[in-house]
């Protein structure tokens, strides 16, 4: 993990995790790519409806980004006493942009 997005994600296929927390008095974070359906522009098929229904939710994200923070503290990666600020999910571009990734 990077505190900072890959300038080659393509948001059309996949979208941007951001896990601010802080570890004693500094605040800190950490940043992942996760993939995310393409949706198209029109009408939606029913295959369309069950390719989308495949991927992971926000609150999924958010619960798989809660739980990759516990394990992190479990393994001692940042330290016992940090605790979780917030988690951000960006699906667009100007999403992250705006959160400064």
């Amino acid at each position: 993990m990077t505190s900072h997005r890959s300038s080659r994600v393509d948001y059309t296929s996949q979208c941007t995790v951001l896990i601010t927390y802080f570890d004693g008095d500094r605040q800190d974070r950490m940043v992942y790519e996760r993939s995310q359906p393409k949706v198209p522009d029109g009408p939606l098929s029913t295959f369309d409806r069950i390719r989308i229904s495949q991927f992971p939710t926000d609150d999924e994200l958010a619960t798989e980004a809660r739980q990759i923070f516990a394990d992190m503290k479990l393994n001692r990666r940042i330290g016992e006493s940090a605790s979780l600020s917030s988690v951000f999910i960006a699906r667009t571009a100007a999403a992250a942009h705006e959160m400064g990734i």
